[in-house]
């Protein structure tokens, strides 16, 4: 379970999202595909097609959890605030990180996990940190990505305190133990690039949420899936969340790695929102507080390989 907080001087209306693996913490058994999303019926029609193309994709995902474990990347992560309202004077409008990224996915867990190593802020060299790399080899990597978010937090611009930071997140709507909480409906074919893809939309119905507040109270989410009709596989990611007076989408892109044959998240981008510019502070009356900010972030993934520590994954 990911610890839940709140951070800066808007304590009161900042809330830090808290993603919780809820099969394992509830003892909740994890359903099959069959049970969660039903038998794809083999005929032609609107609703077969849908059953057809959500199973495919399920399945491709299912598979994607053993092959995305133990892989880490080097990664280029550059925060910017947007807007600031009011604004923090003397605080960083922007900052570049640079380091490596390691993707696990813990099966017991039903958790993915994308666990920063920060080796440059500003172009500047990190010293004394935790090395990712030894320690995964002698803890279970739920801990030490545990204790990673909270050591890179420091990190983080902005008043909006956060620590969602898995690429791969929106993926878990189509795992066997969340599938059935979800209702997905599938768009017309989109033309991407040279590829054809089919958006699936999804949308959160019943608890336990994948996402809930500091408060503990459960945080519905929506979203899209850009999914390949013959193969099942998933280039885009959206997941969108609104937690009180924050709004935050999650989007990820993938492509094809060769040398591992996989698909993987090249990019990842992330936008934050607390509150809205009132029309009183537009017009220039500068009597009233205002809270509002956006912070966006974008991560940059490439050089994939494999890492040893696979024993420790649990």
């Amino acid at each position: 379970m990911k610890s839940a907080g709140t951070g800066g001087r808007l304590a009161g209306s900042i809330v830090l999202l808290t993603w919780l693996g809820w099969a394992a913490a509830h003892g909740l058994a994890a359903s099959s595909s069959s049970d969660a999303a039903g038998e794809a019926d083999t005929s032609s029609s609107p609703r077969a097609a849908r059953a057809g193309l959500q199973q495919l994709a399920a399945s491709y995902v299912d598979e994607y959890q053993r092959q995305l474990t133990a892989i880490v990347a080097d990664e280029t992560y550059v925060q910017e605030i947007r807007a600031q309202d009011p604004p923090e004077e003397g605080a960083p409008r922007s900052r570049t990180l640079r380091g490596e990224v390691f993707f696990l996915f813990a099966a017991a867990e039903r958790e993915w996990m994308a666990i920063r190593d920060v080796h440059e802020v500003n172009g500047a060299a990190v010293t004394g940190t935790t090395d990712v790399r030894t320690t995964l080899s002698t803890l279970p990597a739920a801990q030490v990505a545990g204790r990673m978010k909270s050591y890179n937090a420091r990190y983080n611009i902005g008043r909006i305190t956060r620590n969602i930071n898995e690429p791969t997140l929106a993926l878990l709507v189509l795992d066997a133990s969340h599938r059935s909480r979800f209702k997905f409906k599938d768009d017309k074919p989109r033309q991407v690039g040279d590829r054809r893809l089919v958006p699936l939309a999804f949308k959160e119905r019943e608890r336990p949420t994948l996402i809930r507040n500091n408060a503990g109270a459960p945080i519905y989410t929506t979203g899209e899936l850009l999914v390949e009709p013959e193969t099942g596989r998933i280039w885009q990611s959206t997941l969108n969340v609104s937690v009180d007076a924050i709004t935050v989408q999650l989007t990820t892109d993938y492509a094809f790695e060769a040398r591992l044959g996989l698909l993987l998240p090249v990019v990842f981008r992330e936008r934050y929102e607390q509150g809205r510019a009132t029309s009183a502070r537009k017009s220039g009356d500068r009597s009233r507080a205002i809270d509002h900010e956006v912070v966006v972030a974008e991560g940059r993934y490439s050089n994939f390989r494999r890492f040893e520590v696979v024993s420790r994954i649990r």
